[in-house]
């Protein structure tokens, strides 16, 4: 049984068509809610995170106008040039330089030092650098000269401010300015100083805000030594208000706006578990839901396989054993009034066909004692007996010819004879039988029998059942010939009958049939017999009703001349149309 047509498959088709759109609209629905949460959250602090940008662009661009009315209007930097011969000179200009610078700075400290470089000289001098360490002192001073050292009139950093390494995971911002003849001003600062503000906004427990570079790397940040490291830094350049990425196996939304004037970009990184933890019980009771929904579902299948699917597997087993044989097999009453209708109805049924199997039985095991008294009949012991008697006398008068002849066609008879297993045989196959039968007969009665075929050539392969001529020429050898003073002929035709009908007449030229017994024949009284003394002609009868039905024809009489004849008419049909 394929099991994709069955009942059972279907139902379940049915529960999958159910279940699976419900639970996808949850997913959904749980899906869509935690989305619209990050985007709130996403742009609570998209706000925060453009403003604190646009107030560190201020400053940043306020420190460049600053420098470049400081490089234009103050005498001190054009005097610089002019004093390089001068040593007492040049070091009285960087100190008015250096208080002017220090003065302001007191006023708008938005960046750590400003410096002024000769590139003449490669002299650097800067304002008050505040550091927490010698090393640090120095680290900052050596990236600076390195930067103003590789500086060239095209340099990005005279540009916008560039972001340099200054000490290890330490980096700061950095802006040059040609002040002419071959001065430079410069601010610096750190980025960890510009992160300040940023601690007054709330990003959760675990959440930070930081500064990210070009490629997306986080470069400084808010967050403690041993926070997660990213596993992929977010990509810049997009129009989605947040990005997702992950750190350490911890996922977290990612908000971020370039600063301009830098190469940089201010980001605010927020726990996605911190920011769903207020989703918990409506994403339980979606779970929940859920998975009440699959239980009464499942139930409700229960059910359904107790009041369909069970009583139909019944149904089928019960089907199953009576094709089995097992007629005795009786289906149990059900819950259902339907199939207990079904069921009683299948009860019935298999009690009839008990019944009528019974009768089928019965009748074939008339058919198989019928065809043993036809085997029965075709090995008659006195048959064999006298043709092995007359073997001895022959080989008592030493006629070896005669008894080859006569072994030959005993064993031709008994060959044919004994080929129970074919339904039908060639017209030229049955007349060879009789043939042998016959010749068989003229060794026991010399020059006293002697036969005719007639049969046309386009006759030969129609087909007949076995043995149905011989019981009627053994017939007339019994009954017909009687030693009479002329040979005892039998004449064998065979012809049409009409339109795919075929006829076969015997006759001989014996003593016919009696009135009282062709009567008997005629009417099928004399074959009722049950002493077993016509069971040939029975047995012919039996297997044309079986094989023909009402096609067939079977009748007696005797010829004008002397002599019986009998007449077969039956469908003229070929061997193979009998196999099937």
């Amino acid at each position: 049984m394929n099991i994709k047509r069955s009942l059972r498959s279907k139902l379940v088709i049915g529960f999958i068509a159910i279940t699976l759109p419900l639970f996808l609209l949850l997913l959904y629905n749980n899906y869509y809610a935690m989305n619209t949460v990050r985007e709130q959250v996403a742009d609570s602090n998209k706000n925060s995170i453009i403003l604190y940008s646009s107030q560190i662009e201020a400053a940043l661009n306020k420190e460049i106008k600053f420098l470049y009315n400081f490089a234009v209007e103050d005498p001190n930097i054009a005097a610089l040039s002019q004093l390089l011969n001068d040593e007492d000179e040049y070091v009285l200009a960087k100190a008015r330089i250096l208080n002017s610078l220090t003065r302001y700075h007191r006023f708008d400290n938005s960046v750590d030092l400003q410096f002024i470089y000769s590139v003449q000289n490669h002299d650097l001098f800067n304002t008050l650098i505040k550091t927490q360490s010698y090393d640090e002192l120095q680290s900052i001073q050596m990236a600076i000269q390195q930067v103003v050292k590789n500086a060239r009139p095209d340099s990005p950093v005279f540009m916008q401010w560039k972001a340099i390494p200054y000490s290890k995971g330490k980096y700061a911002l950095i802006r040059l300015v040609d002040a002419g003849d071959g001065f430079y001003l410069g601010a610096f600062v750190q980025l960890k100083n510009l992160m300040i503000p940023l601690d007054l906004v709330h990003l959760g427990e675990d959440g930070y805000a930081g500064f990210l570079n070009e490629a997306g790397e986080l470069i400084t940040s808010s967050a403690s030594p041993d926070s997660p490291k990213l596993d992929t830094p977010p990509v810049e350049d997009t129009t989605d208000t947040y990005q997702a990425v992950k750190a350490e196996g911890r996922r977290y939304i990612v908000v971020q706006h370039p600063i301009q004037s830098t190469e940089l970009s201010l980001g605010a990184f927020i726990p996605e578990a911190r920011m769903l933890q207020n989703l918990y019980h409506f994403r339980r009771g979606i779970l929940m839901i859920s998975v009440l929904a699959v239980i009464v579902l499942i139930i409700y299948l229960i059910y359904l396989n107790d009041i369909i699917l069970k009583p139909m597997n019944s149904l089928i087993r019960g089907m199953r054993s009576i094709k089995n044989g097992n007629l005795a097999y009786r289906l149990k009453p059900s819950k259902s009034k339907e199939f207990m209708i079904i069921n009683e109805t299948f009860n019935n049924m298999a009690s009839e066909i008990q019944e009528l199997k019974i009768s089928v039985y019965e009748e074939q095991i008339k058919a198989h004692k019928a065809e043993l008294k036809h085997l029965q009949l075709q090995i008659n012991p006195h048959f064999l007996l006298n043709s092995i008697n007359i073997v001895y006398n022959l080989a008592q008068i030493q006629n070896y010819g005669v008894i080859q002849l006569m072994c030959l066609n005993l064993v031709q008879y008994f060959r044919f004879a004994t080929r129970t297993n074919q339904v039908a045989v060639t017209i030229a196959e049955e007349m060879e039988h009789l043939e042998s039968y016959i010749r068989i007969q003229q060794v026991r009665f010399p020059e006293q029998v002697t036969y005719a075929c007639h049969l046309p050539k386009e006759l030969a392969q129609a087909a007949v059942p076995p043995l149905l001529i011989q019981p009627f020429v053994e017939n007339a050898m019994k009954h017909g010939f009687d030693f009479m003073d002329h040979p005892f002929h039998i004449d064998i035709r065979i012809g049409h009958a009409g339109t795919g009908e075929l006829t076969i007449v015997i006759a001989d030229n014996g003593a016919g049939f009696d009135e009282e017994t062709l009567q008997l024949l005629q009417t099928g009284a004399y074959m009722e017999s049950r002493s077993g003394e016509h069971l040939g002609v029975t047995n012919v009868l039996y297997r044309l009703k079986h094989f023909f039905g009402s096609d067939a024809g079977l009748s007696f009489g005797n010829a004008p001349e002397g002599g019986a004849v009998v007449t077969l008419t039956i469908p003229l049909r070929r061997v193979e149309e009998f196999a099937s």
